[in-house]
């Protein structure tokens, strides 16, 4: 990570050093502000089926493993004993997946994936995540991966009044959209750098070695998107991302990293103190 003070000073002296190019023109130098989105909200819903979750395989790739063959298994997949809480996976006769949250007495079924190829188990767990006097589940799950490809996705679940459940999901466009809008391409000098706020990374080594320059349109965040937390120590979560080019050819070339904090209140969430990170 490299602060717009030190850029500014390689920048003036590439322009003084004998050449006669000129500078380029630096974005506006205030710093990254927050930015927010209502969650995705959905109500659990009864489940389909009378599944017996005693008979549950135990642990995640057991659970992975066994429902390629069986497609009535059902699994274990994480869970909290002293907060009486568990993850299930299940595969029905259809093939189709879904997922089912016990909290103490209530039992809500969800649309969650468990994503694939790369096998990463959901993780867990409870605190009051929005201050509000009331805990929430939180959980993380991996959705997707490949080339170019790592996104998780992060639910936060409150228990209603009447005992059922709803699921309050992190959305996409936050990350995809509204962090993407915040990105700037600096060119000039024969060197490219991202901007984010204040903060400048010189991505001209990261580029691929037959691109030009002048042929990037711009930046996105491509497909990663992580969730982290340090709970039990500490309830922030954070987000990590990554910044790719926009260009033909290199829609998943990532140049520079981004982490920021996570906070969720009143249905809504918002990252903040963003920073951009050198890869």
């Amino acid at each position: 990570m490299k602060r717009l003070l030190p850029a500014l000073l390689a920048l003036t002296l590439l322009s003084g050093c004998g050449a006669r190019e000129t500078a380029p023109s630096l974005p506006e130098t205030t710093p990254a502000q927050p930015i927010s989105a209502p969650a995705v909200v959905t109500e659990g819903r009864e489940p389909e089926e009378d599944d017996d979750l005693s008979a549950a395989l135990d642990g995640f790739s057991e659970w992975m493993h066994n429902s390629t063959l069986d497609q009535n298994s059902v699994g274990l997949l994480a869970e909290l004993p002293e907060q009486d809480v568990a993850l299930y996976g299940v595969r029905d006769h259809r093939g189709d997946d879904r997922a089912l949250l016990r909290w103490e007495d209530s039992l809500a079924e969800f649309d969650w994936n468990f994503g694939g190829p790369l096998i990463v188990e959901p993780r867990l767990w409870c605190w009051d995540a929005d201050d509000d006097g009331q805990d929430e589940v939180v959980l993380v799950n991996h959705v997707g991966s490949g080339t170019g490809v790592s996104i998780e996705e992060l639910h936060i679940v409150e228990k209603n009044e009447d005992g059922t459940l709803a699921d309050y999901a992190f959305p996409e466009e936050l990350w995809r959209d509204q962090l993407s809008a915040l990105l700037t391409l600096v060119k000039g000098n024969n060197r490219v750098w991202v901007s984010l706020g204040r903060e400048l990374v010189d991505i001209t080594s990261q580029l691929p070695e037959n691109l030009e320059p002048e042929t990037l349109r711009g930046l996105g965040t491509g497909n990663v998107a992580g969730f982290d937390t340090d709970w039990p120590r500490g309830a922030d979560i954070r987000f990590s991302g990554s910044v790719c080019l926009d260009a033909d050819g290199y829609n998943s070339w990532y140049v520079a990293d981004i982490s920021a904090y996570v906070s969720y209140a009143g249905g809504v969430f918002t990252l903040s103190d963003l920073h951009l990170n050198s890869n």
